[in-house]
């Protein structure tokens, strides 16, 4: 199995290790899959030419991203316009984290053109979901998707799984009953689709 979104803890190479701030670098370089980025509710600012270092010595970018639960959305914005331009001008997948902004997102991903990223713990409408894997991002479910409205109208769609965790025996356990339980639902093995994807898209 491989999670498709964790958060650094035990070190393991079967996951896609993410990242809250840029301070995380030195704790994420130990990892064999990893991003580093920014979360909309960071009041730090992110040092971006850590993000820029960190992106010429093989990290992707993530996760960055919009959230309407917090305040000032130009910030939020610029922030996450330079983090998709570093992840661009490096050729690496954007992990992007969205609260109520799915619009707004795919407007700047239309925008500046980026054609590798990732929207993680997606919980919007399919409709949103094909518009994303169209423009070449993937869609990523979490457990917390089961509560969504959408849930069911999602599972018809190429998607890849994870846990939003920190690595470990407990996300791996997590891990597997999410995708035992999909798998009941889909008849697909979630879980090596999950890790077929990833590993091809983390070698690109």
């Amino acid at each position: 199995m491989f999670d498709a979104h964790a958060h650094p803890e035990a070190i393991i190479d079967n996951a896609f290790v993410c990242s809250a701030s840029t301070s995380d670098y030195d704790n994420l370089c130990p990892f064999r899959y990893k991003a580093i980025g920014t979360l909309p509710e960071s009041s730090t600012p992110p040092d971006f030419s850590i993000m820029e270092r960190a992106a010429a010595n093989g990290f992707h970018i993530g996760e960055i991203g919009l959230d309407r639960r917090w305040s000032d959305m130009e910030r939020q914005e610029h922030i996450f316009r330079k983090a998709l331009s570093i992840a661009r001008e490096y050729d690496k997948i954007a992990v992007i984290h969205i609260v109520r902004e799915y619009g707004k997102v795919l407007e700047i991903i239309k925008e500046m053109d980026i054609h590798q990223f990732m929207i993680h713990g997606f919980t919007g409408s399919r409709e949103t979901a094909e518009e994303f894997i169209r423009l070449g991002g993937i869609i990523s479910l979490s457990p917390r998707a089961v509560n969504t409205k959408h849930f069911s109208s999602l599972l018809t769609l190429p998607f890849v799984t994870e846990t939003d965790m920190l690595t470990g025996e407990k996300e791996m356990n997590e891990l597997e009953k999410w995708n035992h339980h999909l798998m009941a639902l889909t008849g697909l093995d979630t879980g090596k689709r999950t890790e077929e994807i990833m590993k091809e898209l983390l070698h690109g």
